[in-house]
């Protein structure tokens, strides 16, 4: 019986177990998402209902823009990059897919010629703020990589939103990538854990106990 018990135990604790390596889960440079314009030629920008991995989150969309029209790229950003704040202020997001340990790395910058109270961009975990970004854009296009980590659960959304003055005009998001550093074990999984530790040690401890001898006079 004792070596069934020590069994669960020990499965139990290797679903427990963490990844040992890292997973890439996407990298969304938004390069060939303009419709019409693979290549991004020329200058301009568009509203769109999904950039690659990223969702709109309202029906204000997501704008594009490119060549130039208003900001400049990142030299390693490619021509494509997200302003959060269409007709208004916007929203994009992602659905994570499992449970686990995460980092997001992406590329910030103001726009240009616009006031740090219309460029604040927030980063959230369904209503958790992860991140608060913003810059004033007298210095023209200046791109910062940002790097966030965070526990997260499948059919959370991942969400980037503008959070300044609601003017058409805001922050700049590019080079999004989301790394799984190590998996998050199903609450029924530590359950499993817990339950097959404690019968371990009550089997353990039943063996250490002195057995009561009777006798009679």
């Amino acid at each position: 019986m004792r070596k069934y018990i020590v069994g669960a135990a020990l499965t139990a604790l290797t679903l427990a177990s963490p990844a040992a390596a890292a997973t890439q889960i996407f990298s969304e440079t938004f390069e060939g998402q303009v419709p019409g314009n693979p290549n991004a030629t020329g200058s301009g920008f568009t509203f769109v209902n999904q950039a690659g991995v990223w969702k709109a989150g309202s029906n204000n969309g997501i704008e594009l823009q490119w060549g130039g029209v208003g900001g400049a790229p990142d030299a390693n950003g490619g021509r494509v990059f997200v302003e959060l704040d269409t007709r208004a202020n916007s929203s994009m997001f992602y659905t994570l897919q499992g449970n686990g340990v995460y980092t997001l790395d992406f590329l910030f910058s103001p726009r240009p010629r616009v006031s740090s109270l219309s460029n604040v961009v927030e980063l959230l975990l369904d209503n958790k703020l992860l991140g608060t970004f913003t810059g004033d854009g007298n210095g023209g296009t200046v791109w910062n990589a940002k790097s966030i980590g965070f526990t997260g659960f499948t059919g959370q959304k991942l969400i980037f939103r503008a959070a300044g003055t609601s003017d058409s005009l805001g922050g700049y998001i590019d080079n999004t990538t989301l790394t799984l550093n190590s998996a998050v074990p199903e609450p029924g999984t530590w359950m499993l854990m817990i339950l097959g530790l404690g019968a371990v040690g009550f089997s353990m401890r039943r063996r250490r106990s002195p057995a009561t001898d009777f006798s009679l006079a």
